[in-house]
């Protein structure tokens, strides 16, 4: 099996949950996407093209599923745990010829502020890191994106530098991409440490022994 080996279809934190897209959840995403068009425009090309029909939207989740099986990419549906209500997604890619994942994520407009990204962020590096063996994590924000370009700065990346006009935007050629970077050595003693998750398989085995409590729950 090509890496990365191990897979997670499911993971949990204190109050999140993040799961492998399926078919039933076309509706919502394409409320939330269109719901947030200008919000995820601003930086994530793909928001230009909101709003989708339902059909295109659908598609889009078989064609993720499909390369999630496969272990070529690796997008999640985020939802609140207290009410699985869907709040925003996230992804890793793989980076098979030296076992690098490269994270991404957004958050609707609502939920901004609440450090959604960062938790979800803290437990994708640890979950990769450790139980995936990635030899590095790569973060890569767009320059003007303050707010996202904070979570790997808090979360204990390090700050490669500016790659210059490599993200193609369309009607106006590149734009400068902050390159964030956390390596499997700097995870202990970085705030992405100490995230709490759990891990589940395709067909719901742990994959890691933590215990990620559901809020005002013992």
């Amino acid at each position: 099996m090509s890496f990365p080996e191990i897979r997670a279809y499911r993971l949990l934190t204190e109050r999140l949950e993040l799961t492998c897209y399926q078919p039933e959840h076309a509706e919502e995403l394409q409320a939330l996407a269109a719901d947030n068009k200008a919000h995820i425009s601003r930086f994530l090309s793909w928001g230009l093209d909101e709003p989708q029909t339902l059909d295109q939207k659908l598609e889009w989740i078989r064609q993720q599923r499909i390369k999630f099986d496969r272990g070529e990419d690796f997008a999640y549906r985020v939802q609140n745990r207290t009410d699985s209500r869907m709040i925003g997604g996230a992804g890793l890619r793989p980076k098979e010829s030296n076992r690098q994942m490269e994270i991404g994520y957004w958050v609707a407009e609502s939920e901004c502020g609440r450090g959604i990204a960062t938790e979800l962020t803290a437990a994708l590096t640890r979950f990769s890191l450790e139980t995936q063996q990635a030899s590095r994590i790569l973060i890569q924000c767009q320059v003007e994106n303050e707010a996202s370009n904070r979570i790997p700065a808090k979360l204990g990346f390090c700050k490669e530098g500016i790659a210059r006009r490599i993200r193609s935007w369309p009607g106006e050629g590149n734009r400068d991409l902050v390159v964030w970077t956390l390596l499997p050595e700097e995870l202990t003693g970085s705030p992405s440490s100490a995230s709490i998750y759990e891990a589940f398989d395709e067909l719901g085995q742990p994959l890691n022994k933590d215990t990620a409590t559901r809020p005002g729950v013992l």
